[in-house]
């Protein structure tokens, strides 16, 4: 939904709007409650509007697994308008129960948060039952959980795309799937988001539009980051002269998939096919994912530096201390840190 649909909807009227609201929190109605925690995030939002995807899908998906709990609208455990800070307490036991890391517990709880805040906003309750409510603690520290890739096998992964396919199309595309995550850290989303129009070889830069936050940002292009991107762009000019590929796809990335064959490549498919590489290089389950990839180029960037306030530049970190993770991951960092200290000993 853009910002101007829902700038228009039902929810821009006072009256309209602590109507629908108690109409739809009585009824339990997720798609109408989901609409409203959209527009209230979008009009409270301190980047004029500017709300992620990511962000509106989790919090969508944690009001309806909410809605779950407390129980049918016809006759439910627990009615909105009758929550307390305990319920809700209850509920995030209930997540841990079902098996839900600490963070997803986290998120979820955030997702319920922005809807009491939006039920409020709009006049249908008088009180935030979840405003007291703290979020859980996950007493591992970030860095001994989140693992990035060594060197050795960053060298097959990167490998890995001319192995399995050669110089085709697809091990073109590939290369700079990896490139973009492990060597120039884009989150998911700006790999995807990014246009043909973005890459430009000749100022040997990446303009990431439409980072975190709204934020963008230009990254600059290594020598082989930009020789790989070369020759994909070549392939894909190729796809597009024999109308595999159509005009007016702007995507630098496309599926391959013959059910969406030459559209943009979706985050799912992203999803897929950097999880193939990172099984393929012999990495654990517990390493899948496309943030391997950027914790990877984190890492690597603050072993390369070590400056912080470049890793954040590069990654698009809000905070420095956001980038500090990335100096705790590298195990040869460490590995050095209390070698050295050996060697001095007398």
């Amino acid at each position: 939904m853009s910002t101007e649909i829902v700038l228009r909807s039902r929810w821009s009227v006072p009256e309209n709007r602590r109507r629908e609201a108690l109409r739809a929190a009585h009824g339990q109605d997720a798609e109408v409650l989901g609409e409203l925690l959209e527009y209230h995030l979008r009009l409270k939002s301190r980047r004029a509007g500017v709300v992620s995807a990511s962000t509106l899908r989790t919090y969508r998906l944690a009001v309806r697994d909410f809605l779950g709990f407390v129980g049918p609208p016809e006759a439910p455990r627990h009615a909105l308008n009758q929550l307390d800070a305990e319920v809700i307490e209850r509920y995030l036991i209930g997540l841990r129960g079902r098996g839900l890391e600490v963070g997803s517990v986290r998120t979820y709880l955030y997702g319920v948060r922005a809807l009491f805040r939006a039920l409020v906003w709009a006049g249908a309750l008088s009180q935030d039952p979840a405003r007291e409510v703290r979020a859980p603690h996950d007493a591992t520290p970030a860095h001994a959980k989140k693992r990035a890739v060594g060197a050795p096998q960053l060298g097959r992964l990167f490998a890995l795309p001319g192995e399995l396919h050669g110089d085709d199309e697809v091990g073109r595309r590939d290369g700079v799937i990896l490139t973009l995550g492990a060597t120039l850290g884009l989150r998911a989303s700006e790999i995807v988001g990014l246009d043909v129009a973005d890459v430009n070889l000749g100022l040997g830069e990446v303009h990431v539009r439409h980072g975190k936050g709204g934020k963008a940002r230009r990254v600059p292009l290594t020598r082989s980051a930009a020789q790989v991107l070369g020759r994909w762009l070549q392939a894909r000019e190729a796809l597009r002269v024999r109308g595999e590929v159509q005009d007016d796809q702007p995507g630098l990335l496309v599926s391959f998939r013959p059910s969406h064959f030459g559209a943009r490549l979706s985050t799912r498919g992203l999803r897929e096919i950097v999880n193939g590489y990172l099984a393929a290089a012999g990495l654990p389950p517990d390493m899948f994912g496309v943030h391997t990839l950027r914790r990877t180029a984190g890492t690597r960037l603050y072993r390369a530096t070590r400056d912080l306030h470049v890793v954040s530049d590069i990654l698009g970190h809000a905070s420095v201390t956001t980038s500090a993770i990335y100096a705790k991951m590298d195990q040869g960092i460490r590995r050095e840190a209390l070698q050295k200290v050996e060697d001095d000993e007398p």
